[in-house]
C-alpha cells in the first residue's frame, strides 16, 4: 500500500509523514521528489517543474511499485500535485501496478499556511536558499486552493484540516481513518 499525502508547499505533508512513518507498522518514507532530482540531472536541457516530465510521473508509480514489492513495506510518499491530470496519471500507474492508494489530502487555511512558510528555515545557514524556497512555495498557494476547490478535495480518501492541531494530532487524525488492514496483528496506537 501507498499513503499518497498531498497538500500545499510548505503544509506539513514531510512532517505528518515522518510521524506516521513512526507508527505505521512496517512502513518507510518513500521521497518522490528524490526521483524528481534525478531526472533533473539526467535531462538537464529540460528545465522547469520535474512533475512537467511524463518520466515523472511513470517512474513515480513504477518505483513506487519496486520499492513495495522489494521491502513488503507500506510507503508513505509526501507529495504536493495540484494537476488532476497529473494526479490521476500517477494513480492509475499505481493502481496498475498493483500498489493500493490511499490519497490523504492535508488542509491548512491560507493565513495558517502564509505563517507556516514564513516562519521555516529550511536551510538555516544559508538565507537565500530560504528566500527562494518560500517565494517558491508563496507562487504555490493560489494554485493550491484552485486545486483544493476544483476537484482536489474530493479526490482524496481522508481529508484533514491541519490548521489548528498540533503535528501529533493531525498524524492521529490520519493514522484512524487508515485501513485497519495495516495494524493487523500489530499493537498499534491509532487512538
Amino acid at each position: 500500500m501507498i499513503l499518497l499525502l498531498n497538500g500545499p508547499f510548505g503544509g506539513g505533508k514531510t512532517t505528518t509523514a515522518d510521524l506516521l512513518v513512526e507508527h505505521v507498522p512496517n512502513s518507510r518514507l518513500f521521497d518522490p521528489e528524490e526521483i524528481g532530482f534525478m531526472l533533473r540531472h539526467l535531462l538537464p536541457d529540460h528545465p522547469g517543474d520535474f512533475q512537467d516530465l511524463p518520466p515523472w510521473r511513470s517512474l513515480f508509480a513504477t518505483v513506487a511499485a519496486r520499492v513495495h514489492a522489494f521491502t513488503g513495506q507500506t510507503l508513505i510518499a509526501p507529495m504536493s500535485i495540484l494537476r488532476r491530470d497529473y494526479a490521476e496519471e500517477i494513480l492509475t500507474g499505481l493502481k496498475g501496478q498493483g500498489l493500493p492508494v490511499v490519497r490523504v489530502l492535508l488542509h491548512p487555511e491560507p493565513d495558517v499556511l502564509a505563517a507556516r512558510i514564513d516562519d521555516h528555515d529550511l536551510a538555516p545557514d544559508h538565507p537565500d536558499v530560504n528566500a527562494s524556497a518560500r517565494a517558491f512555495r508563496r507562487s504555490k498557494m493560489e494554485p493550491y486552493y484552485e486545486a483544493h476547490r476544483a476537484w482536489l478535495q474530493r479526490w482524496s480518501d481522508v481529508v484533514v484540516a491541519n490548521s489548528e492541531p498540533s503535528p501529533q494530532e493531525v498524524a492521529a487524525q490520519v493514522l484512524r481513518a487508515l485501513p485497519a488492514s495495516l495494524f493487523d496483528g500489530v499493537p498499534s496506537d491509532r487512538t
